[in-house]
């Protein structure tokens, strides 16, 4: 069973995707945050066998899916995801079959074991998307702006310096400007009633 925490309410729905250390936790500050401004906000764990799985990237698309389809089911009207490193991997991978209404992708690799992305599906995402990453982080710095360069706008990109990593650029002097980013991202693009 997939487990996860449901914040806000509404029509505008986003789903907050782990990193592989399938810890929800550090997306509790930014969930209130979208929830605060009107946003109906899914934070989900992948399930055990996910975890500790040689097909971990597979099975967190899975469990993607299945938060997807449990948001759908809640009459959301608009749908963003947000990913931070195989989470990130796994949203755009996603996004490169079905449609969403902008991305959020943070700190994501090109591929992980079995789920890869190629520049033809990268193409193919039209949606706005917001990239983030550090300066220093390859090789998620190098693929995540790959993914930039090969996506087609509507796209921005927001480069810090440093090291930090997937959801620890909310934290401290990034996070002071990544999470009021994130919200006019989601305003221009997804803007709640």
């Amino acid at each position: 069973m997939l487990q996860g925490i449901l914040y806000g309410q509404g029509t505008r729905g986003i789903i907050l995707s782990n990193e592989g250390n399938n810890e929800s936790g550090p997306w509790l500050p930014v969930a209130q945050q979208l929830a605060q401004k009107g946003y109906l906000v899914l934070s989900y764990m992948y399930r055990d066998e996910a975890t500790t799985s040689d097909q971990l990237a597979l099975h967190a698309l899975t469990d993607l899916r299945a938060a997807i389809a449990f948001l759908r089911v809640r009459h959301v009207t608009k749908l963003v995801l947000i990913g931070a490193s195989l989470g990130a991997l796994v949203t755009v991978k996603e996004a490169t079959v079905e449609k969403f209404d902008a991305l959020g992708v943070i700190s994501a690799p090109i591929g992980f074991q079995d789920v890869q992305l190629s520049d033809s599906e990268l193409k193919r995402i039209a949606i706005p998307k917001l990239f983030v990453t550090s300066e220093l982080n390859d090789p998620f710095t190098r693929d995540t702006l790959h993914m930039f360069d090969a996506t087609p706008d509507p796209k921005e990109k927001l480069v810090y310096p440093g090291m930090k990593h997937g959801i620890s650029l909310f934290e401290g002097d990034t996070g002071a400007t990544l999470l009021p980013s994130l919200l006019q991202f989601l305003q221009r693009y997804v803007p709640v009633s």
